[in-house]
C-alpha cells in the first residue's frame, strides 16, 4: 500500500522515522522533512517504507551518486547532510540506548560530531562482488537478493574501477556463482581474489597476501581477510587510538580482536609489552607475521578471556565486530585494573550499549571521536577512550 508521509529524524539502520495514524514507519530513501510517497511493507511487526516519489524535496537532496545497486544508501544527500544524519543517529543511540551516557558526556564536556575523512568518492580500497549467470561482475540491489551487473562503482578507487570496466580482459578468471574481491592495497598494485586464488593480472597468479602501508608501518594481509576499507582509515584510527590512550613506552597493552595486527604492530614499537587475542585463524597467522614481538593467541573472545587478558595491563584496546563487546564483555574490561581503555566501534547502537556498561561499572569517558569512514552509507566509526 502507498501513503503520503513526512519524513522525520534519521535513526539507526539508514531510516527516517515517519508516522501514519499513530503508527511508526521506518522509511528508506527520504531526507528529514521531506514529503514523500512511500510504498509500505506491513508484513512485519515494524512497518517499513520505500520512497517511490519525492513530493516536496529537501534542499539537501542531490542526484544520487550510485543508485545502480546497493552500497550507497545515503547517496542522494549532500555530504554535509550525511554528516548531520550520522551525528543525529549517533546522538539518538546514545540517548536511547546509553541510559545516562548522554548526561555523562555532557558533564565531561564532550560533544557528539561525526567528522568527514577525505572525499566521498573514490576512497574504497576493497570491493566484494558476485558473478551473475552471464559471467559479469555484479552487486546486489539495495536490500535485495537480486544481482545487478555493474560497469563501475564510484565509491571505489580508480584502480578498482579500471578492473571492473575492463572485466572482459579477465574472461575465464571467474565463473557464474563465484565471489570476487578486488583489492587496491596501499603498498602494491591491485589484485583480484577469486576463492583461494589471487591474481595480479589476467592469468597471472600472485601471493595470497597484499602489502599495506600507513603511518610508517607495513603489514602483509591475506587478500580475502579483513582490513579497513577507506583509504584513510588506517591513519585516522591509529591516530585516534594511540593518542587517545596517551600510550607510553612503559605501558603493557592487552589488545582484543586484533585482526591481522593493525594496531598490534605499532603497539609493539611504542609500548613495553603487547598481548593480543583474535579468533580468526587466518588473521592470527597474518598478525604473527606482522607483529613478531607481540604475544598473540587465537581464542574465541568472551567475558572470561577479556577479564583475564585485561588483568595487569596498563592499556586495553578492543576493536570488535559490529556486534560489539556485549554488556558482560564491556563490564569485564571496565572492572579490570587497567588505566585506559580504547573501544573502536563500527555500530553506534553497540557502542552506546558497551560504553554505558563501562560507565555504569565506574569508568569515565575521556574522549569520543567519530569518523565517516563509510561515505554515502549509513555506517560510521567511533573511538571511545575511557579511564
Amino acid at each position: 500500500m502507498k501513503r503520503e508521509l513526512v519524513a522525520g529524524s534519521p535513526v539507526h539502520g539508514g531510516y527516517t522515522l515517519a508516522r501514519d495514524e499513530g503508527r511508526i514507519i521506518l522509511v528508506t530513501g527520504a531526507a528529514p522533512g521531506e514529503r514523500v510517497e512511500v510504498d509500505i511493507d506491513d508484513s512485519q511487526k515494524t512497518w517499513t517504507g520505500t520512497v517511490t516519489k519525492v513530493l516536496e524535496p529537501s534542499t539537501d537532496r542531490v542526484d544520487h551518486v550510485w543508485d545502480v545497486a546497493g552500497g550507497a544508501e545515503l547517496g542522494y544527500l549532500k555530504r554535509a547532510a550525511q554528516l548531520e544524519w550520522k551525528t543525529a543517529v549517533l546522538e539518538d543511540c546514545i540517548n536511547h540506548l546509553g541510559g545516562g551516557l548522554g548526561d555523562h558526556l555532557k558533564e565531561r564536556g564532550l560533544g557528539i560530531n561525526v567528522r568527514e575523512v577525505g572525499p566521498g568518492l573514490g576512497t574504497r580500497t576493497r570491493l566484494d562482488l558476485d558473478v551473475n549467470d552471464e559471467g559479469r561482475l555484479a552487486m546486489h540491489a539495495y536490500a535485495s537478493n537480486d544481482l545487478v551487473a555493474i560497469e563501475n562503482m564510484p565509491l571505489a578507487t580508480d584502480a578498482i574501477n579500471a578492473i571492473i570496466t575492463g572485466q572482459d580482459d579477465w574472461a575465464g578468471t571467474w565463473k557464474p556463482g563465484d565471489r570476487v574481491r578486488i583489492v587496491d592495497p596501499s603498498g602494491q598494485g591491485t589484485v583480484v581474489a577469486v576463492g583461494k586464488d589471487v591474481y595480479r593480472a589476467p592469468g597471472e597468479k600472485t601471493s595470497p597476501r597484499v602489502l599495506e602501508r600507513a603511518a610508517g608501518y607495513s603489514w602483509e594481509v591475506t587478500a580475502t581477510g579483513f582490513w579497513q576499507t577507506h583509504e584513510k582509515a588506517p591513519v585516522t584510527l591509529l591516530d585516534a587510538v594511540l593518542k587517545g590512550v596517551r600510550l607510553r613506552s612503559t605501558d603493557r597493552v592487552a589488545e582484543f580482536y586484533g585482526g591481522a595486527g593493525f594496531f598490534t604492530l605499532p603497539l609493539t614499537d611504542q609500548a613495553r609489552a603487547v598481548r593480543m587475542w583474535e579468533g580468526n585463524a587466518v588473521a592470527v597467522r597474518d598478525a604473527k607475521r606482522n607483529a613478531p614481538n607481540a604475544r598473540i593467541a587465537q581464542a574465541a573472545i568472551n567475558p572470561k578471556v577479556l577479564a583475564e587478558g585485561a588483568k595487569g595491563s596498563d592499556v586495553v584496546i578492543a576493536d570488535p565486530s559490529r556486534a560489539g563487546l556485549g554488556i558482560p564483555g564491556a563490564t569485564a574490561i571496565a572492572k579490570s585494573d587497567t588505566q585506559a581503555i580504547a573501544l573502536v566501534s563500527c555500530d553506534p547502537a553497540a557502542m552506546a550499549r558497551d560504553v554505558r556498561a563501562m560507565v555504569e561499572a565506574g569508568r569515565q569517558v575521556m574522549s569520543l571521536a567519530s569518523f565517516d569512514l563509510f561515505p554515502h552509507t549509513s555506517h560510521l566509526e567511533v573511538v571511545t577512550v575511557l579511564a
